[in-house]
């Protein structure tokens, strides 16, 4: 048995799940966002490979990926619905566990075998996949794992259930609902304990029975071991150096919080002085008989209630700040303890039998029975000292060759880095460049007031008509407006109508001067 094909199972409970999510687990991007993503060196969509994605319906069905009509957080929430899901209040410190959602996947060379067979798949980035084929035992796979889903959780619990071909290792997306009954009422409702247990001890047993579950009913008929353990461990299914990113990546998230934090508790101490000085004001007033007495009590109730609101705001945000700089803190040691790349040798145990002396000294030529003795514990001495140092060269060997792959990845790491500083920089530098010039441009009070004004327009959706200068009508323009994208997150989307916005007015501006020269 190799026991290095294994299945790979995880499960992660979702409070809510978003458009972004849903966009990725349907691969609803076009290229430019796909380049984007690319451009992160941890991840690897292959263009060519997407159109053999697929996903299991509710027929239990193999379907193209995204042939739904309603994408996948709008069918969530309509579930949701149905079932009298409710949330907690948006400030509410803690919300409910509302959706699980799956990753199965195994082994990398038996994913890829099961998915494209013999064929060779070239897993560099940009490569040309597209003569590929999608075997039919990746999609009995997918079936077989979907039929589990379904017998544990309910078929019409089962909101989204994509197979991604397209990146290193074949794997399955899964959102599901967990589902249970209400003792009193008997009616069905969402319940993360009734599937996953109600503490973590318990959840750990669920999980262990899940693996093995998945085994018995899907790997063992693919070959595929029920993998290891991951109870009481921090793991991470990343090489090394990728688990290194991705903790100094959350360190630097987690530090942006922290920031965040403190300014907003400065921002609420600095509201709290405010109202207090405005309480000490109507105080001063109505002492010195510029205010009556109703007015006064109403405003000094008004204040004092804004303050009892700030200051249970800024208990909250010290305790999040708290929490926050204790989790910043974790991370920082653990970045430094992984960073290190020479571990200490281990204590390796030998199992000898200790030299003895044999026979007996002879009446004669005790001299040279002594020296026999001798050499003969001697050589089993360096017998042993050999096979000591043998193992600890192993591990010297180890560690070096550890440190030059290490080293290899670091520069490679750092060419990378070079370039993609020579491309911020000057990506930095036409911006600057066109921010200058729109700057200039938005000096102007007329043309500035265009600008906002259809701006405005185009993200409520409007049309507009747009002068050419100082005359009436339509200005006809080659710059095509084809809205808003549906992978566009509303910040960019903003942005974009601004930009868009500002060239029509420029565009015209200029035209016009042309047209009186």
């Amino acid at each position: 048995m190799n026991t290095d094909i294994k299945q790979a199972m995880h499960v992660e409970a979702g409070k809510s799940f978003g458009t972004s999510e849903a966009n990725e687990n349907e691969r609803h991007w076009n290229d430019d966002k796909i380049d984007r993503k690319n451009q992160d060196p941890t991840n690897h969509y292959d263009k060519t490979r997407m159109k053999l994605n697929f996903e299991i319906g509710s027929d239990g069905k193999v379907h193209p990926l995204g042939y739904q009509e309603k994408s996948l957080e709008v069918r969530l929430q309509e579930r949701l619905t149905e079932l009298g899901w409710k949330p907690f209040k948006p400030d509410s410190k803690i919300q409910p566990n509302c959706c699980a959602k799956f990753i199965f996947g195994g082994n990398h060379y038996r994913t890829l075998e099961m998915a494209f067979g013999t064929q060779t798949v070239n897993l560099e980035k940009g490569a040309d996949n597209s003569y590929l084929q999608r075997c039919p035992e990746i999609e009995q796979w997918a079936k077989d794992v979907y039929d589990w889903c379904a017998k544990r959780y309910g078929q019409k619990n089962i909101i989204g259930f994509q197979v991604h071909l397209d990146e290193s290792s074949p794997h399955i997306h899964a959102l599901i609902v967990p589902v249970g009954q209400r003792a009193k009422s008997g009616r069905e409702c969402v319940m993360w304990s009734a599937k996953f247990g109600k503490s973590c001890y318990e959840y750990g047993r669920i999980l262990r029975e899940m693996h093995t579950s998945l085994y018995e009913e899907v790997g063992s008929k693919y070959g595929l071991e029920r993998g290891d353990s991951i109870e009481g461990r921090h793991v991470s299914h990343l090489n090394k150096r990728d688990y290194i990113r991705k903790l100094t990546h959350e360190a630097r998230q987690a530090e942006k919080a922290v920031k965040g934090l403190q300014s907003m508790i400065r921002k609420l101490e600095a509201q709290i002085f405010n109202y207090k000085s405005q309480l000490d004001d109507v105080e001063e007033k109505l002492a010195s008989g510029r205010i009556t007495l109703d007015k006064y009590d109403a405003r000094k109730a008004d204040l004092l209630k804004l303050i009892a609101e700030y200051q249970t705001k800024l208990d909250d945000k010290a305790v999040k700040l708290q929490a926050k700089e204790q989790e910043l803190d974790r991370m920082t040691r653990d970045i430094e303890r992984v960073g290190r790349i020479a571990q200490p040798f281990r204590n390796h145990q030998i199992d000898f039998e200790p030299p003895r002396i044999t026979g007996k000294p002879t009446i004669f030529g005790v001299d040279k029975w002594i020296e026999e003795q001798n050499r003969s514990i001697a050589s089993r001495f360096v017998k042993i000292v050999r096979q000591i140092e043998a193992l600890y060269r192993k591990d010297a060997e180890l560690q070096v060759q550890a440190v030059q792959r290490n080293a290899l990845v670091d520069y490679q790491e750092l060419k990378w880095l070079q370039q993609e500083n020579m491309r911020l920089t000057d990506l930095n530098d036409n911006q600057t460049a066109l921010m200058q010039e729109f700057l200039d441009q938005m000096a102007e009070p007329s043309a500035r007031e265009r600008i906002f004004t259809l701006a405005d327009a185009l993200i409520g959706g409007q049309l507009v008509a747009v002068s050419s200068g100082g005359g009436g009508g339509n200005a006809d323009s080659d710059l095509r407006w084809d809205g808003r994208r549906p992978d566009e997150e509303e910040e960019a989307y903003r942005r974009r109508c601004l930009l868009y916005a500002k060239a029509i007015v420029i565009g015209n501006k200029k035209f016009s001067m042309k047209s009186r020269l």
